[in-house]
């Protein structure tokens, strides 16, 4: 993991120098406390997104469902 105090001043210290990098640190700024956070811990949200796209995905190619109680058997099936 990496040091939280060595980030935050990495990301504060950033000069601009005319750099697509630059907009990806103003972004980091932008979010610093998230940043930081997720740089505390080795949890990852990455699992739940897969299964969001995969339900949109599915949503996409069906072009609706007969009823909600079907529609939420195909999301289990799908992702089980």
């Amino acid at each position: 993991m990496l040091d939280p105090e060595r980030l935050s001043n990495l990301i504060k210290t950033y000069r601009s120098c005319g750099e697509p990098m630059d907009i990806a640190i103003a972004t980091l700024r932008k979010n610093l406390r998230g940043v930081l956070n997720a740089s505390q811990t080795k949890l990852s949200n990455g699992p739940l997104e897969g299964i969001n796209r995969k339900i949109k995905a599915l949503k996409r190619s069906c072009y609706g469902f007969a009823n909600q109680e079907r529609m939420f058997e195909r999301i289990y099936q799908l992702i089980a």
